[in-house]
């Protein structure tokens, strides 16, 4: 036999070998058959992970399906389901990527019947969870299935609470929280000895809550010369009847966490303390139902501030809604500025000035000294009277809670009036 003939049998031989060996080694090395984990068996309980698999062979890519549909992303050797449905057919598809050799298989996964849990919440409790009366719910879960002879109950919370349970009825849960949840993990054993477990939560109801808006006078913010705030609130009575409240105040500027007044009266009146700069305070009204006796606790700020006084040195009474009156408004850039010329704004704008002090006089000059307006308790409404324009001077005292008075004089010309 020549040589080139002997090559091209050797060939032949070589390339016939590698198609069996390649054939044979995906067969062999995996034979597309897909495994469970070892400790696993059918038929598998409701809800459980368990993991599909063939062996992994290099230069191989997998595609699975489910009930013959191809599942996207899953081109791995294995495949995680939750099993949820009875008698869902998997398959894979392995190729080799050199020989496009391709073998597949396919298990179908049966289930164990699933058994239902239900709740039924036999106490309501508080809303506060940190009250005695507010951790007292109690709760039965109960568990039934066709084919399943007995169940177990063990109650849990993912807080890490500790869970009591009725010590002559373990599916009652007691002592739990409202509005927090809870699980209960139930194992059932069927008629053919299959054990399977299963988990469900539940969150208790409380008692319903009275319906509570706390309400306030001035309404959100105080001034540090007027300080005293009425308070009050107004509730659906006829949703929760409530018996009794009581007010926590938070009056401290140095511990914003300290209660320092409280007050059993429906509308208690707030004194602020002195400060000169912004602050908010807290305040707390807890109201107790006269139904279930359940204590609801609400909140709302308030914010004191400084006063600093804008005063114009102008103003323009021509009737037109538009810095008609001699307005003395709060300066918000913090501090006192009599040298504004005109207010270009609406007068709803801005708070009355005894917002900001108790009690505010004025008193106006013409040129010579004598007094042609004065007021004891000024509102910002003098427009000028029948005055005709040109310059007049002004004295303002203002008598605050924590300083006997404070003195403003300057000058202010009326103009535009046509008088």
């Amino acid at each position: 036999m020549n040589k080139k003939l002997r090559n091209n049998i050797f060939f032949k031989i070589s390339i016939l070998l590698i198609f069996i060996i390649n054939s044979l080694g995906l067969k062999a090395q995996n034979n597309c058959e897909i495994k469970l984990p070892e400790d696993v068996s059918l038929p598998i309980c409701y809800g459980e992970e368990i993991s599909l698999s063939v062996n992994p062979i290099s230069n191989c890519t997998y595609q699975w399906t489910r009930n013959g549909a191809v599942i996207s992303g899953e081109t791995n050797h294995s495949l995680n389901i939750i099993v949820t449905e009875n008698n869902i057919k998997y398959g894979v598809r392995v190729t080799n990527i050199e020989t496009q050799e391709e073998c597949s298989d396919e298990i179908t996964i049966t289930m164990t019947e699933q058994f239902e849990i239900e709740f039924e919440q036999t106490q309501l409790t508080c809303s506060n969870n940190n009250a005695e009366n507010g951790q007292n719910a109690k709760v039965i879960a109960t568990a039934y299935g066709d084919n399943y002879e007995s169940f177990t109950y063990e109650w849990g919370s993912k807080y890490n609470d500790d869970v009591w349970t009725n010590p002559s009825n373990p599916q009652e849960a007691i002592g739990l929280k409202a509005w927090r949840e809870y699980y209960v993990k139930v194992t059932g054993v069927t008629t053919n000895g299959d054990v399977c477990e299963q988990t469900a939560t539940f969150v208790p109801r409380a008692y319903p809550n009275p319906q509570i808006e706390i309400v306030s006078d001035p309404k959100d913010t105080t001034y540090v010369q007027n300080p005293y705030v009425t308070f009050g609130f107004e509730g659906e009575t006829e949703l929760v009847e409530y018996n009794s409240w009581s007010w926590a105040f938070y009056n401290n500027p140095d511990n914003q966490n300290e209660i320092t007044i409280t007050s059993i009266l429906e509308n208690p009146v707030n004194v602020y303390p002195e400060s000169l700069k912004e602050s908010k305070y807290s305040v707390k009204l807890n109201v107790k139902s006269a139904e279930y006796g359940c204590d609801t606790t609400f909140s709302t700020e308030i914010t004191v501030l400084p006063v600093y006084l804008k005063i114009p040195n102008v103003f323009t009474p021509n009737g037109d809604g538009i810095n008609d009156y001699f307005i003395i408004d709060n300066n918000p850039a913090g501090a006192d500025n009599n040298t504004e010329n005109t207010r270009g704004f609406e007068y709803d704008s801005y708070n009355p000035i005894n917002d900001y002090y108790l009690r505010t006089k004025l008193t106006v000059f013409n040129r010579w000294g004598r007094i042609v307006y004065k007021s004891d308790d000024y509102k910002n409404d003098w427009d000028g009277g029948n005055l005709p324009d040109g310059n007049y001077f002004y004295v303002i005292e203002c008598i605050g809670e924590y300083e006997e008075s404070r003195r403003y004089q300057g000058s202010v010309t009326i103009f535009g009036s046509g008088r």
